[in-house]
């Protein structure tokens, strides 16, 4: 009888740590991004994304980074601007401080980059956040909390005016956990 207690005893503690070692989860895995950031350079603009984790272990918004070289001033057009996930547009980019009403009625203003000046924003994908409620004071904190950003390809389309005309400008990383293809 002492024996097969012994037996379901170790039989417990080996089920234990079966369940405490091996499942990966997102807070526990080791998040990649290949490359590190992707960036378009021409006459009329760089551009850069760069996924960021911010204060979670894995990636939950681009950095981007547009500076105009041009001689004229270049128009985001954040209503026209996508996520991308795999090479499909997956909606609208937000970004703190954006009204979401005006998310709602895709009526966001666009943003003026003047010759020579530069736009930092941490940007992502208005399909993986959450609003704070309006009835919340979100005065030093965030009004939107992003969410994690899938394995697989992420990026962005970028809609961009100038003088001349329209362009996008495509750009996306490869999102995985170590270990994984």
């Amino acid at each position: 009888m002492n024996c097969w207690r012994m037996v379901g005893f170790l039989f417990l503690i080996g089920l234990a740590l079966w369940g405490c070692s091996g499942v990966q989860t997102p807070s526990n895995a080791i998040w990649i991004a290949q490359p590190e950031f992707v960036e378009v350079d021409n006459h009329l603009l760089r551009v850069r994304i760069a996924p960021q984790k911010g204060e979670y272990p894995y990636y939950t918004f681009f950095l981007l980074t547009l500076t105009n070289q041009s001689n004229a001033d270049l128009i985001v057009d954040w209503n026209t601007s996508q996520y991308l996930f795999n090479g499909t547009p997956q909606g609208m980019l937000v970004f703190e401080g954006i009204d979401p009403v005006a998310v709602k009625n895709a009526m966001v203003p666009p943003e003026k980059v003047a010759p020579g000046a530069a736009l930092s924003l941490e940007i992502m994908p208005m399909r993986l956040i959450a609003w704070s409620p309006i009835k919340e004071n979100t005065s030093g904190g965030r009004s939107i909390s992003p969410g994690m950003l899938p394995i697989g390809e992420n990026g962005i389309r970028l809609a961009v005016q100038h003088e001349n005309g329209h362009i996008t400008i495509p750009l996306s990383v490869r999102i995985f956990r170590e270990g994984s293809p």
